[in-house]
């Protein structure tokens, strides 16, 4: 039975997404949702076993030369990400209900999303690197077009920008999982990770611009800002909330759990890229801009995590990647509200939204609290666990910019929050009034507080995934 879970979550939004394609505009905008929300609840079929420290394997197919297997494992790592990545879709799928209603291109945005979160899903449980490799290229095609959804000049050269920059990373990667192949013989995760390699690190090194290509992370993240302000707000969460962390599971899974090796200088790319990304949402004053750099920071942050290679860094990632997705994902469905309502994402052309809107103002708030730090939201104890870590493996200066980016972190957000909820109140420029997206904002801002006040039950999963790294 868990073998179905596990399938259903992977094939259901995967084939049913064909269905889009097919289906009238209001079945598809339900179909849509439906073989998502059904995938999520697959996820939670399988949350029993893995907390219990059991780990699921399904082998459909396999070429006898080892290279390519049809082949997926659930264990504590790729249920966590799973059932974020679902989570996260499930919610931009429902706000995208309103957002999309009147747009063209509706068959293909609903085709495109489902597509998307079902080639996450695929990626978190592949056990063969091809298959993974495989999936990660769907989901950035997915991405190319999703950015390129309203189809001006401009918008679609952005897009084309998007996919070649992550599609170079990808390519580097793929040679890497060759070299792997040629030492090893397999390109199966179980076999490679027991495996003896004569000198892995160049095939690391190739996998790893894969990894900060996807990631946005420096020198590869400036495709990031150009891509946010053009695309579809629930395009938008999904692509910061869960589309770019999927290079955070790539590095944890095959740095961390199948080769167990993080040089320093990942590290120092990590706390420089989280620091610059915070400098340049300071200075920005476009919303989907600043939120868009502050992705870039805050996925240094996870990445500083499991690059410490320590049980309690990689569980501070994890929580970290949760509370980002979430809170990320509220913040872009926020500023989706803000621009229908204003016609402008320009802060300093806003104002005074908290006295018309003063619940959509706090859950707003409460996302932009969990992702600076403030107690007790998660991003409290996920940024105290990252720092005292470095401080533990004597990582002083690496610490000290990590708290210099949370402070500067602190006042971005601050700024961003202050240019559109307070202040001298800004005539409204449509009488937009979606209940449904200011419900999925408020909805996941009421989450992001849940996960500081249940802090222990949160970090249950995590836990074992995190234990079952240094096995």
């Amino acid at each position: 039975m868990l073998s179905f879970f596990l399938m259903g979550a992977v094939w259901v939004p995967l084939i049913g997404s064909l269905f889009c394609l097919l289906f009238p505009r209001k079945v598809r905008e339900g179909w849509s949702v439906g073989i998502v929300g059904l995938s999520f609840v697959f996820l939670f079929f399988l949350t029993g076993s893995v907390m219990q420290g059991k780990s699921l394997q399904v082998d459909i197919l396999s070429l006898k030369e080892g290279y390519f297997a049809l082949s997926f494992f659930a264990d504590g790592i790729s249920l966590t990400f799973a059932l974020i990545f679902s989570f996260v879709g499930l919610v931009s799928l429902i706000y995208s209900l309103s957002y999309m209603r009147k747009e063209e291109n509706h068959k293909e945005y609903y085709f495109m999303t489902c597509l998307m979160i079902a080639s996450l899903i695929g990626v978190s449980f592949s056990k063969n690197l091809v298959l993974f490799y495989i999936f990660w290229e769907i989901a950035a095609l997915t991405t190319w077009r999703l950015v390129g959804f309203y189809r001006e000049e401009r918008i679609v050269w952005i897009a084309d920008k998007t996919f070649l920059m992550t599609f170079l990373g990808s390519s580097f990667m793929l040679m890497g999982f060759i070299l792997l192949y040629v030492q090893a013989g397999s390109l199966d995760l179980i076999q490679l990770k027991g495996a003896t390699f004569s000198n892995i690190n160049l095939a690391l090194s190739l996998i790893f611009l894969g990894i900060i290509a996807k990631s946005a992370i420096l020198p590869l993240h400036t495709w990031l800002s150009d891509a946010h302000p053009v695309a579809p707000s629930p395009m938008s969460a999904i692509l910061s909330g869960v589309e770019v962390e999927v290079g955070l599971l790539g590095f944890l899974r095959i740095f961390v759990w199948m080769a167990g090796i993080s040089w320093d200088w990942i590290l120092t790319l990590a706390v420089v890229s989280s620091l610059i990304g915070a400098g340049a949402a300071l200075v920005e004053k476009d919303i989907k801009r600043i939120i868009a750099y502050s992705t870039v920071s805050q996925v240094g942050y996870i990445l500083l995590g499991f690059a410490l290679l320590t049980r309690a860094g990689v569980l501070a990632g994890l929580l970290y990647f949760i509370v980002h997705a979430i809170a990320k994902a509220a913040l872009f469905l926020g500023a989706g509200v803000v621009e229908r309502k204003y016609e402008t994402r320009d802060i300093t052309k806003l104002g005074g939204l908290m006295k018309t809107s003063p619940v959509f103002g706090i859950g707003f708030l409460f996302s932009a609290f969990s992702i600076a730090g403030f107690p007790p939201f998660g991003g409290f104890y996920a940024k105290l666990m990252v720092i005292m870590e470095a401080v533990k493996e004597g990582q002083f200066w690496v610490a000290t910019i990590a708290i210099a980016t949370a402070v500067l972190t602190m006042l971005y957000l601050f700024r961003l929050f202050n240019g559109i909820f307070m202040g001298k109140e800004v005539p409204a420029k449509s009488a937009f009034a979606g209940r449904l997206m200011i419900g999925c904002v408020i909805f996941l801002g009421i989450i992001s507080l849940g996960i500081g006040i249940f802090i222990a039950q949160v970090l249950g999963l995590p836990g074992i995934a995190a234990a079952e790294m240094f096995k």
